[in-house]
């Protein structure tokens, strides 16, 4: 009887030292905040996004462990066209003291005259994954300074004569 006791109060003290210390908190309260300034702009290697680093989950607390970014794209005027991965990407400096505060990527796989829209995702190291981003809409255009069937190499100087 006594070595049953012993055990119980054993395991109930290996199980007490075990685990995450604090309140639980519930699934949806440790998702990432959605990212609200992505922007885009249309370069000549493509188009340019940009967003800030989430530093807070929805309920408001610091986040610490960050898992990366899912970039989402649509292809086409209508709004309704339905988006789809682009690119996903993990972010490795969370041990960091001072850690990346502004992400980008840059998607070259564009046409001109084509409309894009896209939107971030982030997600936790647990796979717990935000509400999609701000979406931001951008057409792409003819690179700047060049002409449309204009070389836009640099010419060579001549030999001198």
């Amino acid at each position: 009887m006594r070595r049953g006791i012993a055990l119980v109060v054993l395991a109930a003290a290996l199980a007490a030292g075990c685990g995450r210390k604090g309140p639980l908190r519930a699934p949806e309260d440790v998702q990432p905040a959605i990212i609200s300034d992505l922007s885009a702009s249309d370069t000549a290697a493509g188009i340019q996004l940009s967003w800030s680093r989430p530093r807070f989950y929805v309920d408001g607390e610091r986040m610490s462990d960050l898992g990366g970014f899912t970039v989402e794209r649509a292809v086409g005027s209508p709004a309704e066209m339905p988006f789809a991965p682009l690119a996903r990407f993990e972010v490795s400096d969370r041990d960091r003291f001072r850690q990346i505060s502004t992400f980008s990527h840059l998607d070259s796989d564009t046409t001109v005259g084509t409309l894009y829209r896209y939107r971030v995702v982030s997600f936790t190291v647990d796979g717990y994954v935000s509400a999609p981003s701000n979406v931001v809409t951008v057409e792409r255009t003819a690179a700047a300074g060049s002409v449309e069937g204009e070389d836009t190499h640099g010419s060579f100087p001549t030999a001198p004569g």
